[in-house]
């Protein structure tokens, strides 16, 4: 019996270390980001995600992800007001860390999308013409973000969001508006990353400000 105990304790502890909550920079961060979804017994972050109007006369939204377990994908409803769901709910968007992922290609089956074209350089700059959206594809990086080498299911337009400090680990978004589409084919939204650390500089906490856009 006191076997059995202790290899069940070696397994809770070797499952909370790979899929618990991450709370130090991303450069460790290889293998977890390569897990499956819910492999290995994901156990997903307490804390969900949280959805604040900004601005109720303009439509825009400020979101927060808790996306700091590492083998866990978060994912978000757009349509539904930004709150988060389920793997088999209707959603558009989908996190893990600091890789976000939408509803279509090697990621989903509906019909969701990405893209952004260089001069959309903020959310008010985003129309629904602004580009043509791609589905996600298996993206790989070597380097950089402090994925060092990984692959994953993913937004091909949302891959590189960030720039990469390699002296500092910090990731800071880039000047740019996204166009998503959302997993119905038919609705779209603007949206631009603001920041990937909450209050206490913890990483892993994906902020967006985005709107619904005709």
């Amino acid at each position: 019996m006191k076997t059995v105990y202790s290899i069940f304790i070696i397994l809770m502890t070797t499952l909370t270390v790979f899929c618990g909550p991450s709370t130090g920079g991303d450069d460790g961060l290889a293998i977890l980001a390569a897990l499956e979804d819910g492999g290995g017994g994901c156990i997903k972050a307490p804390g969900d995600t949280t959805t604040t109007p900004n601005s109720p006369s303009a439509g825009i939204n400020t979101t927060i992800v808790n996306a700091t377990a590492s083998g866990c994908w978060v994912y978000l409803d757009l349509k539904a007001g930004g709150v988060e769901t389920t793997k088999s709910g209707t959603w558009d968007l989908k996190f893990k860390r600091f890789v976000i992922g939408t509803n279509s290609g090697t990621s989903g089956s509906e019909d969701a999308g990405s893209c952004f074209i260089a001069g959309d350089t903020n959310l008010a700059s985003v129309t629904g013409g602004d580009c043509a959206i791609q589905a996600d594809q298996l993206m790989s990086q070597t380097g950089g973000g402090g994925f060092g080498t990984a692959t994953e299911n993913a937004s091909p337009a949302l891959w590189d969001w960030y720039d990469y400090d390699g002296t500092s680990h910090i990731l800071s978004p880039k000047a740019r508006g996204y166009l998503i589409q959302g997993s119905d084919g038919v609705s779209h939204f603007g949206l631009e990353v603001t920041d990937y650390y909450d209050n206490a500089s913890t990483s892993g906490f994906p902020k967006f400000i985005w709107k619904v856009v005709p």
